[in-house]
């Protein structure tokens, strides 16, 4: 259950070509020999041996894979250890779909700053900091490629449909690509100005439905 709440985590963020599990060490091992693996959600706790250990493995190949820590161990021994590893972030269960967004931004955005040549100490700077906290505030320090005019745009098609709705509801009412109301969504849910949830069905893969707050 928790590996199906992951990877539909994942799905919804609609980023990734393909998706692999492995509940090993050994099975982890073996898709990194055949694929080309861009992140790794990583438990620490697994039935052969210490997630850490794997982490600490590929670091010493020189291995730079992007890794997210998703565990139940909160000791500090724990979180220390994967900070030093060099973690994108370090996750504890439970947690919510908001704070694992949150997660993937972090990864996608150290990806595109480091595809670059030479990075400007305000970059580095950004790359070792949590985003501030703009939630008071949703145009606020926009991501690249979004205007707080667009913002509006959808902001103002939900507030006409004055129920929960699906993004495809919602670019249907803004007259919006599907792709571009799902980054407005996704920067209106990281600060959490609208709630969400996810339906399952008996046919069919699970959706998710939104609802702006009051």
């Amino acid at each position: 259950m928790v590996e199906f709440i992951h990877r539909n985590y994942l799905e919804q963020a609609g980023q990734f070509q393909q998706i692999y599990s492995a509940s090993s060490i050994t099975d982890a091992k073996e898709l990194l020999k055949e694929k080309p693996i861009a992140l790794i959600l990583l438990d620490i706790h697994l039935k052969d041996g210490n997630g850490l250990e794997l982490l600490a493995q590929l670091r010493r190949q020189q291995q730079m894979i992007e890794v997210i820590l998703i565990t139940a161990a909160n000791e500090a021994p724990a979180v220390k250890e994967g900070l030093h590893l060099g973690v994108v972030d370090y996750l504890v269960k439970p947690f919510t779909n908001q704070r694992f967004q949150e997660s993937l931004g972090l990864f996608f955005k150290r990806k595109q700053t480091l595809q670059q040549a030479n990075l400007p100490q305000e970059q580095i700077d950004q790359l070792l900091k949590k985003p501030a906290d703009t939630s008071s505030d949703p145009s606020a320090k926009l991501e690249k490629g979004l205007s707080p005019e667009t913002l509006e745009r959808i902001k103002n098609a939900a507030a006409t449909l004055k129920r929960d709705f699906t993004i495809q509801e919602l670019a249907d009412a803004s007259n919006l690509s599907h792709v571009s109301v799902r980054k407005y969504i996704q920067h209106l849910e990281d600060r959490q100005l609208l709630t969400s949830e996810v339906i399952y069905t008996k046919v069919g893969r699970p959706y998710k439905i939104y609802s702006m707050k009051t």
